[in-house]
């Protein structure tokens, strides 16, 4: 005949395993999207540090071709101009309204068939720094947001991802 006191453990180990079972399933789902959400993070962080490096870049090399370009100096130059708007529209969103302003921003720059006066280029490099400042300031909170609160991906978006 059983006892009490060995249904009471018998019941108490598998309440136990039960519990066990269910922290161990919450631990490894939390792990996992922790690491999804640091990965997401450390990309984004990444991507927002070259987008500024290839626009104070693009800034750079613009400038050498308005004020200070030689003859022997223009296609070098002038190849890496478009070099690096092509490395800036490649880290746009296309679908983005304000991305697609900076695209249009791009494609007002000094080039071969776009030549402009040196006060016009300082107008219009001051439009694009304010607009990829304002993009990176955008990035940069989502960045934060999705740290705190982790994916901030609606349930549908990210069923469609999937």
């Amino acid at each position: 005949m059983i006892e009490l006191n060995d249904i009471f453990l018998q019941a108490g180990v598998l309440v136990t395993l039960i519990l066990g079972l269910i922290n161990l399933y919450f631990n490894l789902r939390m792990s996992k999207r922790t690491a999804f959400i640091n990965t997401v993070t450390s990309e984004r962080v990444k991507w927002i540090a070259k987008v500024r490096e290839n626009v104070s870049t693009l800034c750079s090399l613009c400038d050498r071709w308005i004020l200070h370009r030689t003859q022997e100096s223009t296609p070098d130059l002038q190849q890496q101009i478009e070099q690096v708007k092509n490395q800036i529209r490649l880290q746009l969103n296309p679908e983005d309204p304000e991305d697609k302003d900076i695209e249009r921003l791009l494609a007002r720059l000094p080039s071969w068939t776009n030549s402009m006066a040196p006060e016009e280029y300082r107008k219009l490099q001051a439009l694009l720094v304010s607009a990829t400042q304002t993009m990176l300031k955008r990035e940069w909170d989502k960045v934060k947001d999705e740290a705190v609160r982790g994916d901030l991906r609606t349930r549908e978006q990210r069923r469609t991802r999937q």
